[in-house]
């Protein structure tokens, strides 16, 4: 495991870290495939009741553009489907297939892959300051890691009201039901889990399995894949990419 992503034992709680704070714990492929294999090591831990993803300085401010970029060259859609699928989406898999029940502490940036992460953990908290936004439509893309779907399961019709909207801070996410706010959003989670202990691991994995029957399955998970392929070898993602990169 390198530096970029850890994890550690708290009480009963397995933290995940996202720790690439000079860029906002944006990620790039392989940083995404990392994150994946991390989470499931995490949740393997036989202490654990629960798995708390969280970063160093932000949650996750989406993507890593420069590596997205040069991951892309010389690819068709195709092919980038297909990593998208295989490293970016590893992610969102581990998390549905965590055996235990996972919780998002989000204290800063939350944006598009940050968001989608965020939103497929089974609970969340925010800190003071947190800030949630859909980034990925100002870049042309759609939820390539399946967040349209699981917002439209936790808050029907949200996405169409986030689309272009400036990031929500923490009170107003909590309004919306999206979590709930905390001054401390790790406290509060490694707290929630360390509430688990009279529930026992066997019965909480029977929990994390039933609750979770509206989260995208590998079929939709591959459309946005296909769909994102597109995109990102667009002309016009192309086009703004190099706007973005050249400031």
């Amino acid at each position: 495991m390198t530096d970029s992503v850890t994890w550690e034992l708290r009480g009963r709680a397995a933290v995940v870290t996202i720790r690439l704070p000079q860029v906002r714990n944006a990620l790039g492929p392989r940083e995404a495939a990392l994150l994946g294999r991390t989470i499931s090591a995490a949740a393997a831990h036989p202490d654990a009741l629960g798995v708390v993803l969280t970063g160093e300085g932000a949650f996750s401010a989406g993507g890593d553009l420069p590596a997205i970029v040069e991951a892309i060259e010389g690819r068709d859609a195709a092919g980038v489907s297909e990593f998208v699928y295989r490293d970016f989406q590893s992610m969102v898999r581990a998390l549905r297939e965590c055996p235990i029940p996972t919780v998002a502490a989000v204290d800063g940036a939350a944006i598009g892959l940050g968001l989608d992460l965020a939103l497929w953990c089974d609970a969340r908290f925010l800190g003071p300051k947190a800030k949630l936004a859909q980034g990925w439509a100002t870049l042309g893309l759609i939820p390539g890691t399946g967040g349209a779907k699981v917002l439209q399961e936790l808050l029907p019709g949200a996405l169409w009201h986030l689309l272009g909207q400036r990031p929500m801070n923490a009170d107003q996410a909590a309004a919306l039901g999206v979590g709930v706010r905390s001054d401390d959003a790790l406290a509060a989670s490694v707290d929630l889990i360390e509430g688990w202990v009279p529930v026992g691991r066997p019965a909480l994995e029977g929990y994390a399995a039933l609750s979770r029957s509206h989260l995208p399955d590998d079929t939709y998970l591959q459309e946005c894949a296909r769909i994102q392929g597109q995109r990102l070898t667009s002309e016009s993602f192309a086009v703004t990419a190099q706007a973005i990169l050249a400031r």
